[in-house]
């Protein structure tokens, strides 16, 4: 692990590392608060861009240039709605976040070795969080939080909420939801990219445990979703149109669930697999008012704004990341993210199938299977703060599949070809014969 902390890309590694940093070690300029991922973020944007503008090791794509855009529109629409300053910053600082991530992971994971090597580091800072949630979960207290509080005097809002008898934790996350989300995320991309059996059972077990911390709902589903993905791929394997039959079997069980339940196939995950029905039952109505503000602001959405909806639902929160995006910033905010998203995809693939390395068609799967999970918790966890820029760095780690490095022998110049080697020809004999006199 040691080896893989040298071999990893430093900034990679930083900014891993910041995603670990309370909140309570933000810097504080004036107004403007400045938490550890940010800083790390702004010192690293800038050469990031540079590098992969300028660089031979990295080319610019066209979902490159759609996540820019989706930036440009979330900057533009914020400032819009609030003005300058406070539009520009809100619209300024998610924009560090969301495509400064993405392009520390695009720029300089550029090959096997260190795309290799920044798994490592991730599944280092996965077991380090879960080291701090543990105590948490087991003694009943928050305790990273609670010393940070008293070391910094910034007050974070947590609290000691219990389920199945034991504590949330948030170790250095601003909710358990986060902690939980940030370990379970990449389950199926680490496990993919081990070679070794003994070696995925390790790492499932950290993860898994990990995950279980926070009891959080989201989070356990994802981890479910993973191993159910991974185990539907085994099962399929070797099938050419398993793709069509996954489809059309999901398909059936969303028409079958739909006769047969009277809450639908969504109401029913929401209500049925969480740990609190409550919590799932208020996300539902948290989409059913969220979509009307969505159809009633479609084009830049409320920005900043309070969002309408009945007067029993207290709080403004909205538990879904791809909701708040429609809602904030408008339809074509979140048209150009998906767009962005599926080109990324797109490319993954067609790069990844092109060639016959069977362990970069394990990557490739792993990373597909891990984006749909983060996506489906996407529509009930809001990515916020240090977990919006985790989605995005691990969206930028698809860019070692779409757009890998050239290899030394495809950027070197083409050996000159040999000169062709002149074969002596005997004399041919004329047509016509010389005559003997002409000898004489």
């Amino acid at each position: 692990m040691l080896r893989a902390l040298m071999i990893a890309p430093l900034p990679v590694t930083l900014v891993i590392a910041s995603f670990l940093c309370p909140t309570e070690l933000s810097l504080f300029l004036g107004g403007l608060r400045l938490p550890p991922h940010r800083i790390a973020l702004i010192v690293l944007f800038p050469i990031a861009l540079y590098r992969l503008l300028f660089s031979r090791h990295v080319r610019l794509q066209g979902f490159d240039l759609v996540f820019v855009a989706f930036n440009i529109w979330t900057v533009a629409v914020f400032t819009s709605h609030a003005g300058t300053p406070d539009g520009l910053v809100y619209g300024g600082s998610l924009a560090l976040e969301s495509l400064g991530a993405y392009l520390v992971a695009r720029a300089y994971v550029r090959d096997h070795q260190s795309l290799m090597a920044s798994l490592k580091v991730m599944l280092l800072a996965i077991a380090t969080a879960a080291l701090i949630a543990l105590p948490e979960t087991l003694l009943g207290q928050n305790f990273a939080h609670d010393l940070l509080r008293a070391l910094t005097g910034y007050e974070h809002p947590v609290a000691v909420e219990t389920r199945l008898g034991l504590t949330r934790a948030y170790a250095t996350f601003d909710h358990p939801i986060h902690y939980g989300t940030f370990c379970a995320g990449l389950l199926t991309l680490l496990l993919y990219a081990e070679r070794r059996q003994n070696r995925r059972y390790g790492r499932a077990t950290i993860i898994g445990g990990a995950t279980f911390l926070g009891l959080s709902s989201a989070p356990m589903l994802c981890l479910a979703l993973q191993f159910a993905m991974m185990a539907w791929d085994r099962l399929t394997r070797g099938i050419r149109s398993r793709a069509l039959m996954t489809f059309a079997l999901i398909a059936g069980l969303y028409v079958g669930v739909s006769l047969v339940s009277d809450r639908g196939p969504i109401g029913l995950i929401a209500t049925g697999l969480t740990l609190d029905s409550w919590t799932g039952y208020y996300r539902m109505q948290i989409w059913i008012h969220g979509l009307e503000n969505v159809w009633a602001n479609p084009w830049t959405g409320i920005g900043l704004a309070d969002w309408e909806r009945p007067w029993w639902m207290v709080s403004d929160t909205v538990d879904a990341f791809w909701l708040v995006v429609a809602m904030r910033e408008g339809i074509p905010a979140f048209l150009l993210l998906t767009l962005a998203i599926a080109m990324l995809v797109a490319a993954a693939v067609s790069k990844g199938l092109s060639t016959p390395d069977r362990q970069t068609h394990r990557i490739l799967r792993g990373w597909l299977i891990s984006l749909i999970a983060l996506c489906l918790i996407g529509a009930t966890v809001h990515f916020w703060n240090v977990l919006y820029a985790y989605f995005f760095f691990f969206l930028g780690l698809g860019g070692v599949l779409a757009d890998p490095a050239r290899s030394k022998a495809r950027r070197s110049r083409p050996a000159s070809r040999p000169a062709r080697t002149r074969i002596k020809h005997a004399p041919r004999r004329p047509r016509h014969p010389i005559p003997e006199e002409a000898w004489a």
